[in-house]
């Protein structure tokens, strides 16, 4: 008989946003009328307009006229999308890559979770506590996370406290952890390290043959100087850390998305016999075997987004969103919340009044202002009582929604 992963039994029921969009449902069929406000998403609104939108749709229309005589030269596109990450992502903050240390693929969240494959189920994992949730459940259908416990965390996972009392910046585990999720400028949070902070973590991994999985998903929202935007602008991290890049959240490309990880030549993990391996060459042999390589629309799009004009259109959606992020924050503030992010990311990171729960709050946003945010128990235990506004909303939806909330119009 075919026998299951058990492991995927151990997964909650609902996804976070399976079970917000439920409760949305619900609202919607007891008041058929109700103008929800979608502040929740993780996930830019459209698809960039101008030189992505442009490019991708002439594309397609290239796609359906091709005869057999014509050849489409992948190899070409590839280099020259490689050449230009290398120089606006990296050379412009004094970071030298080279071309075979970018593999490109189709979604940021499937490279993260992909690492599960070419590392040992022995390994202790580290997450920041709250974080991405994707990090925990795809350790969880590895075998890796053990068993889920009353508190909602899972028993062989190590959790790093990211809270009110540490300014929400992770600090160095007295643990010795095999591997580190670090995901900056955090998501829900907005929080993100500077390089005298982001050094010790660097160093711990150094000093501790830790491999760090640095997710840096929003590291174009920075706004604060001194706050690196890639983790190899600290010295000593290609010998210790990958890097994982989207283009998701500043066109808005999602689905059909575009990203790319980043793994030095220098990096190593190591067998139980205590032999060094590179991770490059395991990942180049995953990479081969499991991968086609990048759509041709996809290639194409993502060149677009990296010319002149692509980069100065990315940057104004970038501002338009962090607009976004300013008014929520500010009208929230006034309104007496606690609120924290909003400066290095698109999010705002809300404690909820008066001990109320995470979803109690998501709950009275929902009913009374029909505006709809993310509790933060949901990315991880430690988000209990506060929940995730997010800028990645239309300008109208924004201000209507916070002037819902101004004037106490109730729905």
């Amino acid at each position: 008989m075919a026998l299951i992963n058990e492991d995927y039994l151990k997964l909650p029921d609902n996804y976070l946003f399976t079970e917000i969009a439920r409760k949305i449902n619900i609202l919607k069929a007891t008041r058929g009328n109700a103008k929800v406000i979608h502040l929740d998403a993780g996930d830019t609104s459209c698809i960039l307009r101008g030189e992505l939108y442009n490019t991708l749709k002439q594309s397609l229309e290239e796609s359906v006229e091709w005869e057999g005589s014509r050849e489409f030269n992948a190899e070409e596109h590839h280099k020259t999308l490689v050449t230009r990450i290398l120089k606006n992502e990296f050379e412009t903050r004094g970071v030298k890559l080279t071309p075979s240390e970018i593999f490109l693929s189709d979604s940021a969240k499937n490279a993260a979770e992909d690492f599960n494959d070419i590392l040992s189920t022995d390994n202790i994992i580290g997450i920041l506590d709250p974080s991405y949730p994707a990090y925990i459940y795809s350790n969880v259908m590895n075998g890796r996370a053990g068993e889920r416990m009353n508190d909602g965390r899972w028993s062989n996972l190590v959790y790093i406290p990211c809270n009110q009392e540490n300014g929400f910046k992770p600090q160095i585990p007295k643990e010795k952890l095999d591997v580190i999720y670090l995901n900056l400028p955090n998501n829900p949070m907005g929080i993100t390290m500077d390089s005298s902070e982001l050094k010790k973590w660097v160093k711990y991994a150094m000093d501790n043959q830790t491999l760090i999985i640095f997710d840096a998903a929003h590291v174009h929202y920075i706004t604060e100087e001194g706050v690196p935007h890639s983790i190899y602008e600290i010295k000593g991290a290609k010998k210790v850390a990958v890097e994982i890049r989207t283009l998701s959240k500043t066109t808005g490309y999602t689905g059909t998305n575009f990203s790319y990880t980043i793994i030095p030549n220098e990096v190593s993990a190591y067998t139980k016999m205590g032999e060094q391996v590179s991770i490059q060459k395991l990942w180049q042999r995953r990479h081969t075997s499991k991968y086609n390589g990048m759509p041709y629309n996809s290639l194409i799009a993502a060149e677009a987004a990296y010319s002149p004009q692509g980069l100065k259109e990315r940057q104004e959606l970038v501002n338009y969103y962090m607009t976004n992020a300013k008014l929520i924050k500010e009208t929230l503030t006034k309104h007496g919340y606690k609120v924290w992010g909003g400066t290095n990311s698109p999010y705002v990171w809300v404690k909820t009044p008066n001990g109320m729960s995470s979803w109690k709050f998501f709950e009275q946003m929902l009913y009374e202002y029909n505006i709809v945010c993310t509790p933060g128990v949901g990315f991880c235990p430690g988000g209990e009582g506060y929940v995730r506004f997010t800028g990645f909303a239309k300008h109208e939806q924004v201000k209507e929604a916070m002037n819902r909330i101004n004037n106490k119009i109730k729905m």
